[in-house]
C-alpha cells in the first residue's frame, strides 16, 4: 500500500530557455505597441490629413479656402 506503484513523472524544466522565451515575447509585444503608436502619431499630423484637420474633409481645407482670395480672413 505505502509507496506501491509507479514512482511519480519529474518535469524538467530550463529557467534560461524559459527566460529568453518570455523576453522574446514580450518584446514582440512592445514592438506591435510602438508600431501602432507610431501610426497613429503619423495619421494624425498635418502632413497626412492635408492641411484640413482630423475631422475636416477636403472641401473644407485651408488652401482650398484660401484659393482665389487676395487676402487671408476674406
Amino acid at each position: 500500500m505505502c509507496g506501491g506503484g509507479s514512482t511519480p513523472k519529474v518535469v524538467e524544466r530550463d529557467p534560461q530557455a524559459e527566460a529568453e522565451a518570455a523576453a522574446a515575447e514580450a518584446a514582440k509585444k512592445a514592438n506591435l505597441e510602438a508600431a501602432e503608436k507610431k501610426k497613429r502619431y503619423k495619421g494624425s499630423s498635418l502632413l497626412a490629413s492635408g492641411a484640413r484637420g482630423v475631422s475636416g474633409n477636403a472641401a473644407n481645407s485651408l488652401l482650398e479656402q484660401a484659393q482665389g482670395k487676395d487676402r487671408l480672413g476674406k
